[in-house]
């Protein structure tokens, strides 16, 4: 018996180490994993599947599957962050609390069913409809933005954006004190796909219930609560390897079994840690040498073409975005021949792995399209709207129009110094001594024009592309004021910037003015649709 207490020992804390150790480095694994199945299935109903152009979004779902192909849902029991929590949680629970509650096994069989129906809603409802309004509510998105182990977590952040989504984290968190593993067990839609995929699995746990005595260790140990006793090998999807059976059973009749081969379980689990491990570290760094590529020919093509979408003051600018749990990206962007030729990161505070994932896919296809308006990158949505957000901050000043180029180009030749940060790390700058010479030519350009007194209608594009449309009221040639008919913008981004860019705007008599901080594509389409319905004003 002792010696089954120090096997226990070591396979268990070499297990819960590793667990410690992928949750500091990659916590975001499983929801990447779970972004590139999103990926791949948008991608062939869409007929534009292509592993090259999407290889960046594609390294976690390519890393995982093959390896639990091979061994079953290893992943899930040694480096998936959110089952180390529920470990955790559920460890302290037992020894702390004393609770010991057992679900019966007839409902935890019917209750593992529903991770499959969360998985068809999300396939057949959000992803193949686009559907977006589930984000707010999705756990994930908000264990990913608390997961971070050098920063407290940003509890306001998360409850003045994801109200919904952390109530149900909670409610996952309280039901794991009492049912080990909860959520993989029950709601895991990516735990449904392993499932599925592992039934293919080589690397079998062999159980040859004749050896059995009557004591049900194992089947008692399991996480995942699979009736052991029942099996002479394990078969079950459900399985994550974390091999407590095989650790306490006391007559050493469990054991790891490939091509009826005994192997040892330690010699198992190190080859998956390296093997996944392995995989990820080298296809990051194959995708981000194609994607460089792909950036340096895209940003070729773009600086030789004028954009018919858009026409910038040439010259060198910064601006600054917020991305993934609030961190500011700050950003240089080229512009040459009246369009984007180049943009690179200057700085950034995000999380590498989500900037990474996002940078050279959102800035490729900002050089491609000319806009700022293009597609977040799955799994890594707030570090492509940071990245975004600090383009579109660099260039809020610079766009040419048909009333001002004129004036923009000139102002913008004479001093491109002065037009070289655009930052959004403060909130709202004071717009009298402080305004730099580009900004004061472009008010001016656009107050000197003469308004038909009335009422006029304008839209513009807002945050995640929601339509604005404002009614403004022009009187003796003033902007009288400044009315919301309708928006499809985010409601907290939305009321954020709603009260404060109106205000400057009709304090200063002009659409131009400056960003509301984390909520600057709000404040965008409100300043744009302003400046939409004052060209229907122009005399």
């Amino acid at each position: 018996m002792k010696v089954n207490l120090k096997k226990v020992s070591i396979v268990q804390i070499f297990r819960f180490v590793v667990q410690i150790v992928f949750f500091i480095i990659l916590p975001g694994l499983f929801i990447n994993a779970f972004s590139g199945l999103k990926l791949v299935y948008i991608a062939i109903i869409n007929g534009n599947f292509s592993i090259k152009n999407n290889l960046f979004q594609l390294v976690e779902f390519i890393t995982i599957i093959p390896v639990t192909i091979l061994m079953g849902r290893f992943f899930c029991g040694w480096m998936c962050a959110f089952g180390t929590i529920s470990d955790i949680i559920y460890s302290i629970s037992k020894k702390l609390f004393k609770i010991n509650f057992k679900i019966n096994e007839k409902t935890d069989k019917i209750l593992k069913y529903l991770k499959f129906v969360i998985l068809a809603f999300i396939i057949t409802v959000i992803w193949s409809l686009g559907v977006s309004a589930f984000n707010a509510i999705d756990p994930w998105n908000v264990f990913g933005i608390l997961a971070k182990v050098d920063k407290l977590p940003n509890i306001s952040y998360v409850l003045s954006e994801f109200p919904l989504g952390f109530f149900i984290l909670l409610v996952i968190i309280a039901a794991s004190i009492f049912i080990e593993r909860f959520f993989c067990r029950y709601l895991c839609p990516m735990g449904a796909v392993f499932t599925i995929v592992s039934k293919l699995k080589l690397v079998k746990i062999k159980k040859p219930s004749g050896k059995c005595g009557a004591c049900r260790l194992c089947s008692k140990s399991c996480i995942m609560g699979i009736p052991l006793y029942t099996c002479n090998k394990i078969n079950s999807g459900e399985c994550i390897n974390c091999y407590k059976c095989i650790t306490v059973c006391p007559r050493k009749n469990v054991s790891m079994n490939i091509a009826n081969e005994d192997i040892r379980s330690g010699v198992a689990a190190a080859v998956a840690v390296t093997t996944i491990t392995g995989f990820y570290y080298v296809g990051s760094f194959v995708a981000k040498e194609i994607g460089s590529n792909v950036n340096n020919n895209t940003s070729t093509v773009s600086s030789n073409t004028t954009s018919n979408k858009a026409a910038y003051v040439d010259g060198t600018y910064q601006g600054s975005g917020t991305g993934f749990r609030g961190g500011t990206t700050k950003v240089s962007v080229t512009v040459k021949n009246k369009s984007i030729s180049n943009i690179e990161a200057i700085s950034y505070e995000d999380d590498a792995p989500y900037f990474d994932r996002a940078y050279n896919s959102v800035v490729a296809e900002i050089l491609n399209a000319q806009t700022t308006d293009v597609d977040t990158v799955s799994g890594a949505t707030y570090s492509s709207n940071g990245i975004m957000e600090a383009v579109a901050n660099a260039l809020k000043d610079v766009k040419l129009s048909k009333s001002s180029s004129t004036s923009q180009k000139s102002a913008a030749t004479s001093t491109p110094s002065t037009s070289e940060s655009t930052d959004t790390s403060t909130s709202i700058v004071s717009n009298n001594d402080t305004e730099n010479k580009l900004d004061n030519s472009t008010e001016t350009s656009e107050a000197s024009l003469k308004y038909k007194d009335g009422t006029y209608e304008g839209s513009a594009n807002g945050f995640r592309r929601g339509i604005t449309t404002v009614s403004i009221n022009v009187k003796n040639d003033k902007i009288n004021e400044v009315t919301i008919v309708s928006n499809n913008d985010d409601a907290p981004y939305f009321n954020r910037a709603l009260n404060t860019v109106i205000s400057q705007i009709i304090k200063k008599q002009t659409s131009k003015v400056d960003v509301v901080s984390g909520a600057t594509y709000s404040s965008m389409g409100i300043m744009n649709a302003v400046a939409d319905a004052l060209i229907k004003a122009e005399l």
